[in-house]
């Protein structure tokens, strides 16, 4: 709707509209005349560059008057000062001087709401034309704007005289806009993560307060390459041992990621951004939070795991903190928090919010939904920032709708606000909100919305609980979260084993369930709670589970809470539920298997260990009793044969339940500790010679030896590589590397390695066979070479043997080609 001329002279003397100075003869039915000031500028140094500023001259336009020649451009002025605060301003040629072939403007005849000064014109003549100073050029019209009114404060607000282009000044501001998208722009989630695209989308209709974006993508850039593909390496170790070697791989990955930082010329762009969207910078307080790319999605918000950090000063403070943001996409709790959800992706997912920070009054959380079935809207709120709160270190105010008018008025007036926001953000997502807010003296402002993903059924009824692994059952509706499969397998496959043990007097090792909430693990009665019951167990080292891709992580058993806390994420206050396996780990003197071999019983042990010996990393010493009871046995055999009726009697109950079976001991001190079976399929044990045949068979090849005897043993050692063959660890870079080595090979090598490292399961198929310097036939690997009829020996004096000579086995003997030596096993 555009103002008449006795409308525009109204609003002038209402000082509504600024002419100065003002002469009523110069207003029109809809627009007032303006006229031509009396200065020139003209650029003298083409070609023109919008990235520089361009070389001008300036000319004064005398009373007589100065020729504009054709084809030339000249920037003008107004004699007089126009604007508004009001109305959106237009001008155009007066129609008398666009008869003469004038034009006043070239393409910007819009102007914006809020700018008050003297107007540039573009004057460009299509004849000679003599300008004078003073003449009438022009007309200007106001227009009524609709919607909400952001007023001008660009660079030419207040201008005299002719203005030359500033787009210069433009060029890279539009760049960093591009670069570091503003609320209200088209991001999405894959870009800036869904906390900022949330919030850019709240912006459109909501009060929320100044922020720009940090895209994920300026994080991968300022990866040192060789620093990414340590990271991978790393996550690619974590997903081949599940997680059992975590404590480690956290501090090389955190170590890895401690180098990432800004350059420089992104600190430069960086900071010109934050001038473009606050202003001055100068003693500014900011808030800069994480975005991840996959919190706040549909089923899981990964709320907390990275780093947000409040009140913020300066630049350098922004610049410091977007690199501390980053680098929290690594820490244990992050990393946990992925490998938990089966993401072993080492690229960084992680975007930044640079917001300016509320100096609030009341901050606070706010959700609809909260408990399942409700419609209400639940409150938490503290006086002044909120940061403690959502660390769960401060005590807050909880309410809900119905109770805010028992409020103090100042409060009560806020969260009258703070419930119409949220009902209005529920009302416009069409699913229950979790929303952060802030209130100052300017109003509510949101800072978060995410959607609910985990309703609270049911207050926390404990905030730590333990019950004892295999003999009790947790809480009843206790949720396990992550760690339910892990426990359903142990409970289901050991439980009655070990309850079995009981009956028949044979020692368990000690483990248990333990849940627990942020709030419950930093109370300092169930830290003592929780040390008492760890020391029910023999030894001063546990071993922790926190889901089926975060498994077997050794920690001495006083760090327990903490790698609890640090694992978990969990925060103090906090009410989110946890649960975990703990189990003693009893490494104890012996690793100990027996397994019956038809009307024999084969008893395995080593000092190196269960693990050792389970994983194929330690040569083992053999116990055979044949069905007349007598015993083989080397000299060192005295400490299990002490225990040789337990575990006589014990195989034997455990194989008249479940069939061919192997089972697992460890011998600690006097004590003999039954730790685990496994179920044997078409295993078919072989005795005889001097010692104990690994897997019978015939087969011949180039001989190839495996020799980083450390790789295999960390691979192995982890629980990646099961009896089950159900996991699969062929991605990891340096096995990838092998079995290509292994195909690559004209005919399937007979291989050599150390020790049956259970990690060599994944060549099977591959290979002709396996020749071991020390073997145990009771190993995880030896059992999978039975049941695949891969055959395999132990034979020591191979060391003179090249590799590509030709090596057949055969009934449990090696020949090597090139030595003609043959080793009977």
């Amino acid at each position: 709707m555009i103002l008449t001329g006795s409308e525009i002279a109204r609003e002038r003397s209402n000082g509504r509209i600024t002419i100065d100075p003002f002469v009523p003869e110069q207003v029109n039915p809809n627009s007032y005349n303006f006229r031509l000031g009396n200065r020139l500028r003209v650029y003298t140094d083409p070609p023109l560059d919008p990235r520089t500023p361009n070389a001008y001259e300036e000319l004064e336009i005398p009373a007589e008057g100065y020729v504009l020649e054709p084809g030339r451009l000249y920037l003008a002025h107004t004699e007089e000062v126009l604007g508004s605060r009001y109305y959106a301003p237009t001008f155009a040629a007066r129609s008398s001087v666009a008869r003469l072939g004038l034009f006043i403007n070239l393409s910007a005849s819009l102007g914006d709401i809020g700018f008050e000064g003297q107007w540039t014109l573009q004057l460009y003549a299509l004849n000679r034309l003599r300008v004078y100073p003073g003449m009438n050029i022009g007309q200007m019209m106001w227009w009524c704007p609709l919607g909400e009114i952001e007023l001008y404060e660009g660079k030419y607000q207040g201008s005299v005289g002719p203005r030359s282009s500033d787009i210069h000044r433009d060029f890279e501001k539009t760049a960093t806009r591009l670069r570091f998208p503003g609320l209200g722009a088209d991001s999405g989630p894959e870009l800036v993560g869904g906390k900022f695209a949330a919030l850019s989308t709240a912006s459109r209709s909501f009060p929320v307060p100044a922020a720009f974006a940090v895209p994920a993508a300026e994080f991968a850039a300022a990866l040192d390459p060789e620093d990414a593909r340590l990271l991978a390496e790393q996550f690619a170790e974590l997903r081949a041992t599940v997680g059992a070697f975590f404590t480690e791989s956290a501090e090389l990955i955190g170590r890895t990621a401690a180098r990432v930082a800004l350059a420089q010329e992104t600190r430069r762009l960086l900071t010109l951004r934050l001038r473009d969207v606050f202003g001055e910078l100068s003693g500014r307080r900011f808030a800069v939070r994480s975005s991840g790319l996959d919190e706040d999605g549909a089923t899981a918000s990964l709320a907390g795991v990275h780093q947000s950090l409040l009140d913020v000063v300066g630049p350098d403070g922004v610049l410091d903190a977007i690199e501390e943001c980053w680098r929290s996409y690594y820490a244990p709790p992050a990393i946990a928090a992925r490998v938990r959800a089966g993401d072993f992706d080492s690229a960084p997912r992680l975007a930044v919010i640079v917001q300016e920070l509320v100096d609030a009054q009341l901050a606070g959380v706010a959700f609809t939904g909260l408990d399942a079935g409700s419609q209400d809207i639940t409150i938490e709120y503290v006086e002044g920032l909120a940061e403690e709160l959502m660390a769960g270190a401060a005590a807050p105010y909880r309410l809900t709708a119905a109770e805010v008018p028992a409020l103090p008025v100042a409060h009560a007036e806020v969260l009258r606000e703070v419930i119409r926001l949220t009902g209005e953000l529920r009302a416009a997502r069409g699913h229950d909100v979790d929303v952060e807010w802030a209130a100052d003296r300017r109003g509510v402002h949101l800072l978060q919305v995410r959607r609910v993903t985990a309703r609270r059924t049911r207050p926390a009824e404990s905030p730590f609980w333990t019950s004892r692994l295999y003999f009790e059952n947790p809480p009843a509706g206790a949720p396990l979260r992550e760690v339910a499969a892990v426990y359903a397998g142990y409970s289901a496959k050991r439980g009655p084993a070990h309850r079995l043990a009981g009956e028949l007097g044979v020692q368990v090792g000690r483990g248990w369930v333990v849940g627990f909430t942020g709030a419950g693990l930093h109370d300092p009665a169930n830290a003592e709670r929780l040390d008492r019951t760890l020391a029910e167990g023999r030894s001063p080292s546990c071993v922790l589970d926190f889901g089926d891709t975060l498994r077997q992580i050794v920690v001495p058993r006083r760090e327990v809470l903490r790698r609890l806390i640090e694992v978990s994420g969990a925060t103090a206050g906090s009410d989110r539920e946890h649960a975990v396996i703990v189990r003693d780990f009893v490494r104890g003197d012996l690793g100990v298997i027996s397994r019956r071999a038809g009307a024999d019983l084969v008893v395995e042990y080593t000092p190196d260990g269960l693990l050792a010996l389970n994983r194929g990393t330690a040569g083992a010493e053999a116990i055979v009793v044949d069905a007349a009871g007598a015993v083989c046995a080397p000299d060192s055999a005295a400490p299990v044969l002490r225990h040789l009726d337990a575990i006589d009697r014990f195989t034997t109950a455990m194989q008249a339940r479940y069939g061919e079976v192997t089972l697992e001991w460890v011998l600690d001190g006097d004590a003999l500790l039954f730790v685990d079976y496994s179920v044997l399929g078409a295993d078919a044990l072989l005795t005889g010679g001097e010692g104990v045949r690994i897997s019978d068979g015939a087969a011949s090849g180039p001989l190839l030896t495996l020799s980083d005897d450390e790789l295999l043993r960390r691979l192995s050692i982890g629980p990646a590589v099961s009896i089950d063959k159900s996991k699969d660890v062929t991605e990891y870079a340096e096995l990838a590397r092998l079995l290509d080595k292994v195909r690559g090979m004209p005919e399937p090598p007979v291989v050599r390695a150390s020790r049956p490292y259970a990690v060599l399961s994944v060549l099977i198929g591959s290979v002709a066979g396996f020749v071991f310097e020390q073997g145990s036939a009771l190993c995880h690997l030896a059992i999978l070479l039975r049941e695949e009829g891969v055959p395999a020996v132990a034979a020591t004096g191979l060391d003179e043997a090249p590799d590509g000579a030709q090596a057949a086995i055969s009934a449990g003997t090696i020949t090597v080609a090139s030595t003609s030596r043959s080793h009977d096993v």
